[in-house]
C-alpha cells in the first residue's frame, strides 16, 4: 500500500494551503521604537498569522488584549516610553501553538511586587489589570529573572473554551 502524500495536488491554491497548515511553522520578528503608535499594525498583523494558523477564533479570541498589554506594559512600564529604546516581538506559530516573546530595553519588575488588582483598594483603579488579564487568557505566561522579557503561549481553542457547541 503506498502512502499517501502530505500534499495532495489541488486545483485551487486555497486547498493545497489547508492541506499544508498542520506542518507549517511561522517566525516573524518585530523591534519597534517605544511608542504606542507602532504596536497597532503589529498586533493586527500578528492576530492575522494566528487566525490563519487556526490557533484561534478571531470572532471569540482575547488574544489581541493580552497581546496589546504585553507591548503596552513594555513600552510604557519597561521602557519608560523612551524612544530611543525598542522593544522586540517574537512570534512563533504552528497549527499546535503561538509563542509570543515581547523583551523590553527596561530595567525590569518583580511580578510579585505587583498589587491584587482584585483587593478592594485597588477595585476602582482605572489601571492595574494587564497581566492578570494575559494570565487569564493565556495558556502559559512566564517571566525571565530580570522581568523585562514575558513569554506568552496559546494553544488553538476548542469549542467549548469560545463559547461554541
Amino acid at each position: 500500500m503506498a502512502e499517501e502524500p502530505l500534499v495532495r495536488r489541488a486545483n485551487k491554491r486555497n486547498q493545497t494551503t489547508v492541506l499544508m497548515l498542520p506542518f507549517s511553522k511561522e517566525k516573524v520578528e518585530f523591534q519597534i521604537p517605544s511608542g504606542v503608535e507602532w504596536m497597532h499594525d503589529v498586533l493586527a498583523y500578528i492576530t492575522e498569522r494566528t487566525a490563519h494558523l487556526g490557533i484561534i477564533k478571531p470572532s471569540t479570541s482575547n488574544i489581541f488584549i493580552a497581546l496589546d498589554e504585553a507591548i503596552a506594559n513594555a513600552i510604557k512600564h519597561g521602557n519608560k516610553s523612551d524612544p530611543q529604546k525598542h522593544v522586540r516581538i517574537v512570534a512563533e506559530i504552528t497549527a499546535q501553538e503561538a509563542c509570543f516573546t515581547i523583551t523590553d530595553e527596561g530595567e525590569g519588575f518583580d511580578l510579585k511586587s505587583l498589587p491584587n488588582p482584585t483587593d478592594p483598594d485597588y477595585i476602582m483603579r482605572p489601571c492595574g489589570r494587564g497581566v492578570m488579564l494575559i494570565y487569564h487568557i493565556m495558556d502559559e505566561v512566564r517571566y525571565n529573572t530580570r522581568g523585562n522579557q514575558i513569554v506568552m503561549i496559546k494553544r488553538p481553542e476548542n469549542d467549548k473554551e469560545s463559547g461554541e457547541e
